[in-house]
This record gives structure tokens, C-alpha cells and sequence, in this order.
């Protein structure tokens, strides 16, 4: 009897071994972010990459999205709301909190990209994470870095050059873009860029330094009248997903996140920015652009911004190794490596 009622269990493992198990109730991520929910970069980027990660998870991972700042409005508390797990992964940008994330300040540096630098960024940015060289991520699995492109400077008056901007109040990001922003003889003043509307609009500023991508999606475009066109530097954003909540994730959900994220993902959005950067700058409508010429670049580079780099190397714990790895991951990619 017993040996009949042993190989009856037997067969019946076996056989429950062999029968397909119903699908566990997936990992559900919520996922936030402060910009517009029909920002071009979610639409044509961001979606359908969480869209793809649910069909190639085999159903271990669904995304709900909260954009809008839905779940935490301000720029400045994403970080915070991963944290504290209002919201399970979020887009993160370190300029608002230097202080947790300093090593990403280095990106910020004027004349440190080329072009509208959001392309070669991208991948730079993505290759200095994976060696190792960016503090403060320790909490949450990265799965994408971008930026947007050069931060340019934009104001609600028509001037003719640089020079008309000393002592006109301008929107900044960080303590990085006010010491930027003073050495050009401006007033920094900083907020988030959900506010430069209202704030141009009202008069408490007369310009921002933001990316030139940025002034469409929060509706500033229409009150500016002029741009200086310099390459002052990119704001990082970070993809990130609190670890306790990566590590819920099944094998295959991990296994679609890297396969679809990580330097894929950010060259996508890199590549994204590149293209919106290159378009806004040529065709600014009736706009005044106050484009420089290369002997001016020469002239502000080597009598204000050179010493930006040489102070950040000193400052930064490990800066000339840092800085070095960048500027070596940046030879490589204009040589085409």
C-alpha cells in the first residue's frame, strides 16, 4: 500500500512538474514623470519602450504611467518620491539636487559637447555610469541616461548680442548654470522649468538657460523673442527604478529591461534630442538668433570657461581621474570608436 501510495505521489508531481502553471500576477511599476503626457519624447520614445518591455517580460512587468508630475508635481522631489516609493521608477534630474548626485555637475560645463550635444552626451553619460563613474546611484537599477541638448539662453526681448543680456534676471537649473549665468553678466534665479512660463509672462525673469528642446514642451516658446546660441552645457536625466522594486522583477522582465534599455535606450533619446536641437536652431521662425562667431567661442572658452573645467577637477572628489574618463570616452566617439 505505502509503495503504491509513494509512486502515486511520484507520477502526480511529475505530472504537475510537466503541466504549464498559470502566469503569476505581474510586477506592477509605477512609473512618474514631471513633464507633459503628450511631450514628444514619452510619445515616440519612452512608451512604447515600457510597451515592449511588458510583451518581452512575457507578462512579469506592467508599467503604470503617472505623467504629468500626476504622482509628485515638482522636478525637484522625483528622486524623493523613488525613495520614499511613492512612485517606483521615475526620470531624475541631478541638477536639482547637486548635492546628492555632484559628479553629474561635469556634464553641465560649458563647451564640453559638440553640436547640439545631446547625441554624443547620451552615450557618454551611459559609458561613465557603467565604469563607475557616477556617485549616488547605489539605491536604484539605472536603465537609461540622456540629455536634453546644449542649454542655449532665451528671452521675451529682441537683443543683438551677448552683451545685452548684463543685468537681466534669467531662470537657472542649479548652483552650476547661476555661476554660468553671472559670469555672462546675467542675474540667476532659479526654479524649475514648469514655472518659466509664468515667470517670463509676469516679468519676475526675462530669460532662462534651458535646453532648446525644453521650450516647446512647457509652452515658452511663444513668449520668447531672441536666443543666444552657446553651448552652455546639458542637463542629465536619469531613468531609474528603486531597487527593491527591480529586484521583484522576474528574470525575463530584468533580461527585456537591459536587452531594450541601458545604451539603447539612451542613444534613442540622445539621438532623439540631436535631431529636435538641429531643427529648432535652423528654423527659429521669427525669432532672433544671435549666433557667435568662432573667434568669440575661442574668447569666452579660454577667458571664462576653461577655468570652469579646471576648478570642477579640483572640487570633485576623484575629478581629474573623472574628467579624464570623459574626455577620453569623447575622443573615442569622434573617432568614430
Amino acid at each position: 500500500m505505502k509503495l503504491r501510495y509513494f509512486i502515486g505521489a511520484i507520477g502526480a508531481a511529475a505530472v504537475l512538474a510537466t503541466t504549464p502553471s498559470l502566469a503569476a500576477d505581474p510586477v506592477t511599476v509605477k512609473i512618474g514623470s514631471f513633464t507633459p503626457p503628450k511631450a514628444a519624447y514619452l510619445q515616440k520614445i519612452i512608451i512604447p519602450f515600457l510597451r515592449t518591455v511588458e510583451k518581452d517580460s512575457g507578462g512579469e512587468v506592467a508599467f503604470k504611467e503617472f505623467w504629468g508630475g500626476a504622482l509628485i508635481r515638482s522636478p525637484r522631489k522625483q528622486w524623493e518620491g523613488v525613495m520614499n516609493k511613492i512612485q517606483d521608477a521615475a526620470q531624475v534630474l541631478p541638477a536639482y539636487t547637486p548635492k546628492l548626485f555632484p559628479d553629474f555637475t561635469i556634464f553641465a560645463l560649458p563647451y564640453t559637447f559638440r553640436n547640439t550635444g545631446s547625441a554624443e552626451a547620451a552615450v557618454a553619460i551611459w559609458k561613465m555610469y557603467e565604469a563607475g563613474h557616477l556617485g549616488g546611484l547605489e539605491k536604484v537599477h539605472v536603465f537609461g541616461v540622456y540629455t536634453n541638448d546644449n542649454s542655449g539662453m532665451h528671452l521675451n526681448r529682441k537683443i543683438s548680442s551677448l552683451a545685452d543680456i548684463k543685468g537681466l534676471k534669467f531662470r537657472v537649473p542649479g548652483k552650476a548654470e547661476a555661476d554660468v549665468v553671472k559670469k555672462l553678466g546675467g542675474t540667476p534665479v532659479g526654479m524649475s522649468i514648469r514655472q518659466v512660463a509664468e515667470s517670463l509672462n509676469r516679468g519676475v525673469i526675462q530669460g532662462a538657460l534651458a535646453g532648446w528642446s525644453a521650450l516647446g514642451t512647457f509652452r515658452i516658446t511663444p513668449l520668447i523673442k531672441s536666443h543666444i546660441d552657446i553651448p552652455l552645457g546639458v542637463r542629465t536625466f536619469i531613468l531609474a527604478m528603486h531597487k527593491d522594486v527591480y529586484n521583484r522583477l522576474g528574470s525575463k522582465a530584468r533580461d527585456a529591461l537591459a536587452r531594450h534599455g541601458g545604451l539603447k535606450l539612451s542613444k534613442a533619446m540622445g539621438n532623439y534630442y540631436e535631431a529636435d536641437g538641429r531643427r529648432l536652431r535652423a528654423d527659429p521662425g521669427e525669432r532672433t538668433v544671435v549666433r557667435l562667431t568662432q573667434k568669440d567661442h575661442d574668447r569666452l572658452y579660454n577667458d571664462i570657461f576653461k577655468a570652469y573645467h579646471t576648478e570642477w577637477i579640483a572640487k570633485n572628489k576623484d575629478g581629474q581621474r573623472k574628467y579624464a574618463a570623459l574626455q577620453s570616452i569623447l575622443k573615442d566617439l569622434r573617432a568614430g570608436q
